[in-house]
């Protein structure tokens, strides 16, 4: 049927479209900030959910200038930031332990003018060392050409010089002398979110080169840095204090030879980060594991991962957006075939895959896979698709309820609606029907008496009349041709007692006759109905402007036939398939065998009439 093909046509172009739409959506997600919060919220899911397996290098702890210890040594040092001394001690008494190494996340940015003995002690201490290593923080000048050269800076920053000048604002400890240098910058850029992911290898000004702090330390314990400039931090535990925590104030009372709960050689071999959770500080960052995570265990996770090779990898985002563009092509075939329950499978099957196989992954290989985005899209196509469906099925019993109301009694429409497939009941197909063809008697004679608008307005009258008593009986109206009337039983829906219900409405027919003559002031107002059972194909017959569900074939012409010889016979005559269908429902008079064109055996018809009680 022409129709449904464009129909179908136009189904599968918005399918198509809506796949376009969302594998659209997928790419822009891959490459689009404000839509990666998506994947970004699974992707610190699965960060938290690894950390939460992980343990720490038992060889990293922290010294942490907390709330407590500024208020211990308040009396003694004043505010923040302390005389340099305090520091002095502290790094005298881990250099005795045979720490390690010792990381300052503490910028000594600017000599004490106050305490300058301070300062030259802790140089003194530096002295003794050869793994302290010291901040260093680049900053955004305020303009390019306002930042020093890179040139100017000592060598001791560990800058490695490009092929070209540069100019770059470096905050360095400029409160200690340069031949004390081990500096490696603590900068901890977040992502587009506001969530920091990632730590710096080295950082780039221009064609210049300058490591970071924790690949500084890595390096010196012999360790061989990634290519990569930066790395995914593979956090080693789910909480905010994830490594041994020791309090400023207490390292230092111990220094000072006060009893304590440290063994005197607690730091020895120990790789000491020392810096502040003290809220007043203000060194929090937002990662993935908390909004308020402090700045000195993020170092630390960074040189604990640099020391052990740890580190997370990601899978390419092209390559989410390929899996993701052969899934939704792999649900796109399922739903142009119109299998739901396929497709339903298939999303919620990938999308079990796909969760658990990014959970895997993490856990166990230290590999991130942003499976959001390809899920999302999933889904969305499936409920895309579903909507179209619910749109196709909407119209489509819409146009079946049009169509079928011109020729069905309503009720018999609100059956056929809900069943699963109403439009296949439109095929074309061949069964066995009762055809039944009614005509007025004299119609002639009538209209040459009447005005055009009186004869339709009988018409009018009459057919509906005859109509509802048609659709009573559960028949098929197929047209009006003229003054006649054309109906028929066994379709679209089956109907094994077609021709019980055909006579019966024949012979209501016939007695509303009565009625239409009074109502008409026509006394000599007939009609003559021919009935007949038989195969015959019925569907819609038409073209794409303008079709109709009719039956054809020798069945409907021996009916109209039929119908036909009743003039001066009988108001009914049925066949004999008709009669033999009836079985002894009715009382039928035989009327004799009848030529009819078109058939070389006659024709035996009779005149139903209603059993006397």
């Amino acid at each position: 049927m022409s129709e449904a093909r464009q129909s179908t046509k136009a189904f599968r172009n918005v399918l198509w479209l809506a796949v376009g739409l969302v594998i659209a959506l997928l790419l822009l997600v891959q490459c689009w900030g404000p839509l990666q919060g998506w994947g970004n919220a699974h992707g610190d899911w699965l960060i938290r959910q690894r950390a939460a397996q992980q343990g720490p290098d038992p060889r990293l702890v922290v010294i942490d200038i907390d709330d407590t210890s500024l208020q211990a040594l308040a009396g003694e040092a004043g505010k923040w930031p302390w005389p340099r001394s305090l520091h002095a001690e502290l790094l005298e008494y881990l250099l005795k332990q045979k720490a390690e190494a010792v990381v300052f996340d503490v910028l000594f940015s600017e000599p004490d003018r106050f305490h300058p003995d301070a300062d030259a002690y802790f140089n003194e201490v530096l002295a003794l060392g050869s793994r302290v290593y010291l901040a260093a923080l680049q900053q955004r000048p305020a303009t390019a050409a306002s930042a020093p050269l890179l040139t100017s800076y000592p060598p001791q920053t560990g800058l490695q010089p490009g092929g070209q000048q540069q100019r770059g604002l470096l905050l360095l400890p400029w409160a200690v002398a340069a031949q004390h240098w081990k500096t490696g910058t603590i900068n901890f850029t977040p992502d587009a979110d506001g969530v920091g992911r990632r730590y710096d290898i080295r950082r780039h000004i221009g064609d210049w080169r300058l490591p970071s702090l924790p690949a500084r330390v890595a390096q010196d314990q012999g360790v061989t840095l990634p290519v990569a400039d930066s790395f995914l931090l593979d956090w080693r535990s789910a909480e905010r204090v994830p490594y041994p925590r020791i309090p400023f104030a207490e390292v230092l009372a111990r220094a000072r030879g006060e009893p304590g709960q440290l063994a005197d050689d607690y730091f020895a071999g120990k790789v000491v980060v020392i810096g502040t959770t003290a809220t007043g500080l203000y060194d929090l960052r937002r990662t993935p594991l908390d909004d308020l995570y402090p700045a000195v265990f993020i170092l630390a996770t960074a040189i604990d991962n640099l020391l052990n090779g740890q580190r997370l990898q990601t899978v390419p985002g092209w390559v989410m957006a390929l899996v993701g563009a052969a899934l939704l092509l792999a649900l796109q075939l399922c739903l142009l075939h119109e299998r739901l329950l396929a497709a339903s499978l298939l999303t919620l099957g990938a999308s079990l895959a796909l969760f658990l196989g990014a959970y895997v992954l993490m856990l166990q290989e230290a590999v991130l896979a942003k499976v959001l985005p390809s899920l999302l899209a999933l889904w969305l196509l499936l409920a895309l698709a579903l909507a179209v469906f619910y749109w196709r099925r909407r119209r489509q019993l819409s146009n079946t309820i049009s169509l079928f109301s011109r020729f069905l009694d309503p009720q018999v429409v609100a059956q056929l609606v809900a069943r699963e497939d109403p439009q296949a009941l439109l095929a074309s197909r061949e069964c066995q029907l009762t055809v039944l063809f009614s005509d007025i008697r004299n119609f002639t004679t009538l209209s040459e008496q009447r005005s055009a608008a009186e004869i339709m307005q009988i018409l009018e009258n009459y057919f509906a009349g005859q109509v509802d008593v048609l659709f009573k009986h559960r028949a098929t109206l197929d047209k009006f041709i003229g003054d006649a009337i054309m109906a028929f039983w066994g379709a679209p829906q089956a109907n094994p007692g077609q021709a019980l219900d055909a006579v019966n409405a024949a012979l209501e027919m016939i007695d509303n006759v009565e009625r239409y003559r009074r109502d008409f002031a026509h006394p000599d107002f007939d009609i003559g109905i021919g009935l007949h059972t038989g195969p015959a194909v019925v569907g819609m017959v038409g073209t794409s402007k303008r079709y109709d569900y009719t039956a054809i074939g020798d069945t409907v012409n021996l009916a109209s036939r039929i119908e036909g010889l009743t003039k001066g016979r009988a108001r009914l005559l049925v066949s004999a398939a008709t009669m033999r269908a009836c079985g002894d429902a009715f009382d039928f008079v035989p009327h004799g065998d009848f030529q009819v064109k078109g058939r070389i055996e006659p024709v035996t018809l009779f005149e139903p009439r209603r059993k006397q009680p």
